[in-house]
């Protein structure tokens, strides 16, 4: 039966790279014992790889030991690891579930990054796995995507087991002759996955006793919902050229289904539901330079006619000033000037240029951030920075980093903006670099 139900998953959900070659992550519990037997004669390049966590101390270690033998006697190779997760997991200031988590996926894609003869990650997730994730989101207020359930397939991560019951996988070991082991914190309750499977998923199989099933259901059917929504999100993108910036009137237009998922999607980082919430909620009346601040050191602006995610560190403005003395000049670490030079380097890029005329610089140049009430004469006008800024859609949280040069106590030039009369020219030429990912 377990056979049939996972070569039915392995067809179903296009899995069929794991007979290629396969990462299989192996604790030597019932559930990678019983993905190890089957996949050991059929997989052509097969590598088990076991994480202790360090949890269980001895019992730990003897686990390690079982799962190497076990893979001796089949004749597969295998590699372990040895990671301190709660000490990690106080260090990250994260739950040791989640921590253990992260450090297996981390390990598996850079064993897979790192060998081309692993076409993917193969996980031993089954079904009851997924009634106790569906639950778990839902107890802590997920949205339509956390009540899909785990996927089958996720990129390079496979799971055939997920169909199968954990009640069948037993079977299958004790039919087989297959050893395995018992974590023994599978039982201790103050996990809260281990508090769902022994103490809510029993109680409410007394109101369905084909619980599983139907929650794999649930996750099919919102599945389905959520490719239709992806879609027309999609669509939204393309239509409008939406990269990271949203035009405000669009923002204001769409229906939360799709404006929350729009914000998901281009959100440089993960959005929980209030933070989608806050965004959603400023975006619908606030005026040009409102903004909120989210989780994850994100906020959310709207400028003149768009809004969009911006760094909260970013945010806080910084008075600087540099005399520009030489051919290279420093500003910090991550901004460097130029004058009638250039600068080749793979963490910098140009940013901007500045050509001016030689003949009217008569006295030392420096750069400075924009002050209240700058200036510049330009288009036989005296206009105000700020304006020009606005009029030039430059988001307010970049105003305060652009590099405005001056001379003689005078601005004559606002980078990509505008010039003082008089001096553009061809001849003396100022570059700005700015250090990538900031």
């Amino acid at each position: 039966m377990l056979l049939n139900k996972v070569e039915l998953a392995i067809k179903e959900y296009s899995m069929q790279d794991i007979y290629d070659g396969a990462i299989l992550g192996y604790s030597c519990g019932a559930d990678s014992s019983s993905l190890l037997h089957f996949l050991k004669d059929k997989c052509k390049n097969l590598l088990c790889v076991h994480i202790n966590h360090m949890i269980r101390g001895h019992e730990a270690d003897l686990d390690e030991q079982k799962a190497k033998e076990t893979c001796e006697k089949y004749g597969v190779k295998f590699l372990s690891f040895k990671i301190d997760i709660p000490a990690l997991a106080r260090e990250q200031k994260i739950g040791v579930e989640e921590c253990a988590r992260n450090e297996r996926y981390r390990i598996f894609n850079e064993l897979l990054e790192k060998n081309s003869e692993y076409k993917c990650i193969v996980t031993a997730h089954n079904l009851d796995d997924n009634t106790e994730t569906v639950i778990f989101n839902l107890a802590r207020g997920t949205g339509p995507q956390g009540l899909t359930g785990i996927k089958a397939r996720q990129g390079k991560i496979m799971r055939p087991l997920i169909t199968t019951a954990k009640k069948e996988i037993i079977e299958y070991c004790l039919a087989n002759n297959i050893e395995y082991v018992t974590d023994s914190t599978n039982s201790d309750t103050k996990y809260t996955r281990n508090h769902i499977r022994h103490d809510i998923i029993p109680e409410l199989e007394k109101i369905n006793p084909d619980l599983n099933r139907s929650i794999l259901r649930l996750g099919s059917i919102i599945s389905e919902d959520e490719k239709y929504f992806e879609k027309q999100v999609d669509k939204i993108i393309i239509d409008n050229n939406i990269i990271d910036k949203i035009d405000i009137s669009i923002l204001r237009e769409l229906e939360p289904s799709l404006s929350s998922r729009l914000l998901k999607k281009i959100s440089p980082v993960r959005l929980d539901y209030n933070d989608i919430a806050s965004a959603i909620s400023l975006s619908k009346n606030a005026q040009a330079g409102a903004m909120v601040n989210l989780s994850n050191g994100i906020s959310f602006k709207v400028e003149h006619s768009y809004a969009h995610f911006v760094k909260t560190s970013e945010l806080t403005a910084e008075q600087f000033s540099l005399s520009l003395d030489n051919e290279i000049n420093y500003l910090g670490d991550d901004i460097i000037i130029t004058l009638n030079s250039s600068y080749e380097s793979t963490d910098y890029d140009l940013e901007y240029q500045i050509k001016l005329n030689s003949e009217k610089i008569d006295a030392p140049l420096y750069v400075r951030s924009k002050k209240d009430g700058d200036i510049i004469k330009s288009g036989n006008m005296t206009k105000k920075i700020k304006k020009l800024f606005v009029d030039n859609h430059i988001p307010s949280h970049k105003r305060t980093k652009i590099p405005l040069i001056c001379m003689n106590n005078e601005i004559i030039a606002v980078p990509s903006v505008t010039i003082k009369d008089g001096f553009k020219g061809k001849d003396f030429i100022i570059n700005i670099y700015r250090r990538r990912n900031k």
